[in-house]
């Protein structure tokens, strides 16, 4: 998940050329004029391109990412692993001229047993014994607006009351590697099983050449993912009164092909979303909630 934060700020810095592509039906790509020096990745601007280039396509096409992890329970300082994670997102990113970009995506996420690796539909609470219903870890299709101060979210929101912020950068490089930070807190206040009441704070980093990311010719620079987090306990753990949080890590690649999936993740997903993991173009395709109708006199 990502911020939420003004788009007052436009694209002071970045010079970009709308190429027509020569297919029909083809959107305009924003590409920047690298200048010899490549990205200015302490500028806002150029950040959210270099960002956009790590995380999606600048030509429109659907993207997809794996991450394996670990979540955890944290009470008294210290860690009990609870469930391991398989999670799998398909994204595609189109220019906002003079706003960014705007993000489409679609993640599918399984809990996994930490001894045989089957995917969870119940769960043992290790610190009460509570047996819980693990939900669908399933978010969107989603559309957001990239822009170089953060996340802006759509009018409605997918679960209930969200507040979100986040942070874009700083970058770090050395030599020709680069990682990106894309930090994000958010507070829900949801009735969907999934979310309920919680807050979750997200610490992402993509990682890439900078050789890709200068590269005029390279629309979707090769990518790595780290994820680490830290979360207060979901209403469906049922943990109430045990007091500490949960914290997860995971790490994993870009993608751009179904059959590059892990192959775990991918016999979970035939066997529980089929007709998402045959087709995600298709499911990024569905229209997002409409805002509700106003009251009639």
């Amino acid at each position: 998940m990502h911020s939420i934060h003004s788009d007052k700020h436009p694209f002071t810095r970045r010079r970009l050329m709308h190429l027509t592509a020569a297919a029909a039906g083809s959107a305009l790509l924003p590409i920047r004029n690298v200048s010899a020096a490549g990205l200015d990745l302490d500028d806002p601007a150029d950040r959210l391109t270099a960002l956009a280039k790590l995380r999606g396509s600048l030509d429109g096409r659907v993207v997809m990412w794996w991450m394996k992890g670990v979540y955890y329970g944290v009470v008294d300082d210290v860690l009990t692993p609870l469930f391991g994670t398989l999670i799998g997102s398909f994204q595609r990113l189109r220019p906002e001229p003079g706003k960014g970009f705007e993000l489409t995506m679609l993640e599918l996420s399984y809990f996994t047993d930490l001894k045989t690796g089957a995917v969870l539909d119940t769960f043992t609470n290790p610190y009460n014994g509570k047996l819980c219903q693990v939900p669908e870890q399933r978010l969107g299709p989603l559309p957001v607006l990239m822009t170089p101060t953060g996340v802006i979210l759509p009018k409605v929101p997918a679960f209930g009351t969200v507040e979100l912020t986040t942070q874009v950068g700083p970058a770090i490089v050395q030599g020709d590697d680069v990682w990106i930070r894309d930090d994000s807190t958010v507070k829900v206040d949801s009735d969907h099983p999934m979310m309920g009441k919680h807050t979750y704070n997200e610490l992402v980093t993509y990682q890439g050449r900078l050789s890709d990311i200068n590269n005029p010719d390279v629309l979707s620079a090769p990518a790595y993912i780290t994820l680490q987090s830290v979360t207060s306990w979901r209403e469906w753990m049922q943990a109430e009164g045990l007091g500490g949080h949960t914290t997860a890590r995971a790490a994993g690649a870009k993608i751009s092909r179904v059959e590059d999936f892990p192959r775990e993740y991918l016999a979970a997903a035939r066997a529980r979303h089929g007709a998402i993991i045959a087709d995600p173009v298709a499911a990024l395709n569905v229209p997002p909630p409409k805002p509700p109708a106003a009251d009639s006199e």
